[in-house]
């Protein structure tokens, strides 16, 4: 499965991870992820292994520690209406 941003969301790179804004809905989503995210990673292109992949070669963290993670971040997100399932 290939992320991607809802219709009318926007998501911006913070120092801290990434804020996500659903603009019809006017709601607002913090995502406190550091440098592991990028609003990249959301264009429709990038599948969990791919993820993994890419987040392990940045930071040096183990592809256990990130799956472990990322299943429950995107459950969020898509459960707030801000990624497409």
């Amino acid at each position: 499965m290939a992320f991607r941003l809802a219709d009318n969301v926007r998501v911006r790179k913070e120092n801290w991870g990434l804020l996500f804004y659903h603009q019809s809905r006017h709601k607002i989503l913090f995502v406190k992820s550091g440098d592991w995210l990028q609003p990249e990673h959301f264009n429709g292109s990038w599948t969990l292994e791919k993820l993994v992949q890419d987040i392990g070669q940045r930071t040096g963290k183990s592809a256990d520690i990130i799956e472990k993670t990322l299943p429950g971040l995107t459950r969020r997100l898509t459960a707030n209406r801000m990624l497409l399932p």
